[in-house]
């Protein structure tokens, strides 16, 4: 079960009382921490940690950057008392955590690790302040009427790699990982506590069996000390390299997680065998499935209870196989190797060839780098001079700036300025490689969430954890590429762990078959839901390229097909808030709840057709 708080800030002290009681209504919040202008409200799952002499909590789980071990309280800095705790947090700890501290001159600090593994959405009404885990929780105290922000949604599809705290619910905002919240009675404002660009190192890797045992054991110490926390656990394993890594320091740390695959029909998306390799080498139990249609339903959103509309509908399917999975073996919680392609720098270009020549000049190490990217991905050395030689010439670019105009009309998403994530403005001098890591890592910070909901498994992806990352942004992109396969460091590193078919397969495949299989069984439904809904009513999507897409029943020739399904989700997202979101057992009143309030016959008609519920 994922972990749920609630932090009230108000310069009056007489209205927190009101608040507390309001959120105690629903039986799950206690304080756990209060001031006069401070109260932090948790449930039984979240846990806690004091905080430097009590001027301040630490939500969430932390451990040390030194042993791995779980740190139950904080003290301050021995440089002085009054000295705030923030800073030890991110210099000498880790973890999945929001913490608060209130200063010597009354100021408050929230802080949200930079791993993201704790969610942080915060309001602002009447000069009171609410923080939270998730929109629903912030609801019962009733500071927030709900309001689709249609602009931020076409935003977000024309900019699909960029990041903001902009939701898609207006006066919702997020905490960005790495990022405070400074209140000083006043004003509210963010501030940068962490930054990835701050662990771009050149390290020289003139050693790479000490790069390769680095990486180990930082993740074996990460992965071991969050698998340890929280006891019993499933581990979802595709049978590719990340979440084998994950499936292999769990068992190492002596956690004896139960392995999830699912595979689709097709043969191209079949990874059991993969599987099945490792868990027999790991002797860890296999639990095996198939995605079905059946367990989706594309007018109910994938992840409902997110302020934004991120899901994908073929996880209706994974989470509904592992739920009965959890269920049969009293876990609440999965481990899963989201994000691994970025922190493990998956790059399948000449890119590198440009940072070594940026950094070392031309010098015989830089032809070993050619020749490794040649044999990667199997180009001719010309090809491989030419590309590298057209992006040293590109200059510093962003892939947060790249758009995605398919099935979007021309004015969504254009009407108004999003302030970007500052962490994806390219940085001058910084070879293109490193600035390329950089963005990846910020981009799947998304993915860590999961559905939030206790009803739901508590996702956990540990290759977002602090130490980890910060150890996978200090080494050069060539040695990610070297001896001509992608994600070299972390193969040296598992190697003699992991079964050879796991370490040296560089292609793996994924769900989308599956993904097609949903577009041609819910084709009609789809098609009625964007050409009849919420967006095509506000003017973010078009109809006709919508129609002439999904008119085509020819085998597909793009990747189109997951486009359309997104579009479809977040068209069940807005559906869902627009009627009203329900935060415990009431609902969240939304202005637009009579837009389309016919939608949930629809809903229910079509869940009795697929046997869905």
């Amino acid at each position: 079960m994922a972990a749920n708080y609630l932090i009230l800030l108000s310069e009056d002290p007489a209205i927190l009382p009101g608040l507390i009681a309001r959120a105690s209504r629903t039986g799950s919040l206690g304080v756990v921490f209060a001031t006069d202008r401070v109260a932090v409200m948790a449930d039984a799952a979240c846990p806690t940690i004091s905080l430097g002499s009590d001027r301040g909590i630490v939500l969430g789980r932390l451990f040390g950057r030194s042993d791995y071990a779980p740190i139950t309280s904080v003290d301050p800095p021995c440089t002085s008392p009054d000295a705030s705790c923030l800073p030890v947090l991110i210099e000498r700890c880790w973890g999945s955590y929001v913490a608060i501290e209130q200063g010597a001159d009354r100021e408050t600090a929230v802080l949200r690790d930079p791993s993201g593994g704790l969610p942080a959405y915060y309001v602002s009404s009447n000069g009171v302040h609410a923080i939270a885990s998730d929109v629903a929780t912030i609801g019962v105290v009733d500071l927030l009427r709900v309001e689709v922000d249609w602009e931020n949604i076409g935003f977000q599809f024309r900019f699909p790699n960029q990041r903001s705290e902009s939701t898609a619910i207006r006066g919702v905002r997020e905490l960005l990982p790495g990022f405070a919240l400074i209140w000083d009675g006043a004003m509210l404002q963010t501030e940068a506590r962490w930054s990835p660009w701050d662990h771009v190192a050149n390290r020289m890797v003139s050693d790479p069996v000490g790069t390769a045992n680095r990486v180990r054991t930082t993740i074996e110490g990460c992965i071991g000390a969050l698998g340890r926390s929280y006891g019993n656990m499933l581990a979802g394993v595709s049978g590719g390299l990340d979440s084998s890594i994950i499936a292999a320091a769990l068992a190492r740390a002596g956690c004896e997680p139960h392995c999830v695959t699912v595979a689709t029909q097709h043969p191209e998306g079949d990874e059991r065998h993969y599987a099945r390799q490792l868990c027999s080498a790991l002797k860890l139990p296999l639990h095996e499935a198939q995605f079905a249609t059946a367990h989706v339903d594309p007018c109910r959103p994938s992840a409902p209870f997110l302020p934004r509309p991120i899901g994908e509908p073929f996880l209706q399917s994974y989470d509904h196989i592992a739920r009965a999975i959890g269920d049969a073996q009293a876990t609440g919680t999965i481990f899963r190797g989201n994000g691994g392609d970025a922190v493990f720098c998956f790059m399948q270009n000449a890119t590198p060839i440009v940072d070594r020549l940026m950094l070392e000049g031309l010098r015989p190490a830089l032809w070993k780098t050619v020749r490794d990217v040649c044999r990667m991905t199997e180009s001719s050395l010309a090809t491989v001079l030419f590309s590298a030689l057209r992006k040293a010439m590109a200059g510093p670019t962003s892939s947060a700036n790249r758009q995605d105009e398919r099935f979007l009309l021309p004015a969504a998403g254009t009407g108004s300025a999003h302030a970007g994530h500052p962490w994806l403005v390219p940085r001058s001098g910084v070879p293109p490689g490193r600035a390329t890591h950089v963005q990846w890592v910020v981009r799947v910070q998304r993915f860590a969430e999961g559905n939030r909901h206790q009803a739901d498994l508590e996702l956990i992806c540990p290759l977002l954890s602090q130490p980890i990352i910060e150890e996978c942004l200090a080494i050069p992109s060539w040695a990610w590429v070297a001896g001509g396969i992608n994600r070299s460091a972390a193969r040296s590193a598992f190697a003699g762990v992991l079964p050879p078919s796991v370490i040296e397969r560089t292609v793996k495949g994924g769900p989308d078959a599956f993904c097609i299989e949903l577009l041609d069984a819910y084709r009609d439904i789809i098609r009625e839901q964007l050409m009849d809904g919420l967006l095509a009513a506000r003017g973010v999507i078009d109809r006709r390229a919508v129609e002439r897409s999904l008119s085509n029943l020819g085998p597909p020739r793009n990747n189109d097909y997951l486009r359309l399904l997104a579009l479809a989700d977040a068209e069940a997202w807005v559906r869902h808030w627009s009627i009203g979101a329900a935060p415990a057992d009431g609902r969240l009143s939304g202005p637009d709840a009579a837009v389309r309030s016919e939608e949930s016959a629809g809903r229910s008609s079509h869940s009795a057709a697929s046997g869905t519920t």
